[in-house]
């Protein structure tokens, strides 16, 4: 008996032994599979995956292509944040942080305009049509109610005062400017508008989404506007070609010296400009 049980074991063994050699033979590597040579083939790998194609701009909407630099570190050609306001069109979630394009730097004081215009309004609503910068409805309304909202107290107290010259038209001399004014936010005039901005493309702005509701738009072709892709005229200070007139800066972003009339509401923005202390 004990001998039959000997022998069965052995072939058991036997037989199990030539099972494993034959399983190693099909497939050494002990992966993938045998083709009808008899050569085994990798593994069955997923097809590649197709890489997204990426949009003409991979800016997501609001973000915006360059740095904001702080207030010490900026220099002209930076941007900041000083301030807020209503800028997307959304009261419902508070006011945002105004951005300012650095046009100069004197020391510690920046020489800043808003990156998109804040508001869209008539130069002046006075029945008068001898308006000049000193009188308008819109050096009232910026430092007066927007200094007001756009600025705590802490921030009002680094918003200089500044002697605001009035210059004449230079296609236009024999039109009056006004007076000189001391004004915590003013408008640029045509000669400023020159002198700081190289060529209508740098001129050229855009209003911001809550502006945007009041119309008064076009393509813009300033890369940070990508995703506002709309430009607006925007009001200068200097008188146009006659005393009902106002200079402005028009959607391609060229100098418009024959003006607009002061009380036409056609949506032309405003763009404040400021001198900030910065130490």
């Amino acid at each position: 008996m004990k001998r039959t049980i000997r022998i069965l074991a052995l072939l058991l063994a036997a037989v199990l032994a030539a099972s494993f050699c034959a399983c190693q033979g099909a497939n050494p590597s002990g992966t993938g599979s045998e083709t009808k040579s008899g050569q085994p083939t990798s593994a069955p790998t997923a097809a590649p995956t197709k890489a997204p194609t990426q949009p003409a701009s991979t800016r997501a909407p609001g973000e915006k292509p360059y740095s904001v630099k702080s207030l010490k570190e900026a220099a002209a050609g930076d941007v900041v944040v000083f301030g807020s306001y209503e800028m997307d069109g959304d009261a419902a979630n508070g006011k945002e942080p105004i951005e300012w394009l650095v046009l100069d730097k004197s020391g510690d004081s920046l020489f800043v305009i808003s990156l998109y215009a804040v508001a869209s309004a008539v130069y002046s609503t006075s029945k008068d049509t001898n308006i000049t910068w000193e009188t308008s409805g819109v050096r009232a309304w910026l430092n007066g109610e927007f200094y007001d909202e756009a600025f705590t107290s802490d921030e009002k107290a680094s918003v200089q005062t500044t002697s605001v010259p009035a210059e004449k038209n230079p296609r236009y001399e024999k039109i009056s400017a006004g007076n000189p004014t001391e004004d915590k936010l003013f408008i640029l005039n045509i000669q400023e508008a020159e002198q700081y901005f190289t060529n209508n493309a740098s001129r050229s702005c855009s209003p911001s989404r809550a502006v945007q509701a009041g119309g008064g738009f076009t393509i813009s072709v300033k890369p940070w506007y990508s995703d506002l892709s709309y430009c607006c005229m925007w009001w200068l200070r200097s008188p146009g070609m006659d005393a009902t007139k106002v200079a402005y800066v028009d959607k391609g972003g060229s100098l418009n010296y024959n003006g607009n009339r002061i009380d036409y509401d056609n949506k032309t923005c405003i763009r404040p400009v400021m001198w900030l202390s910065v130490n």
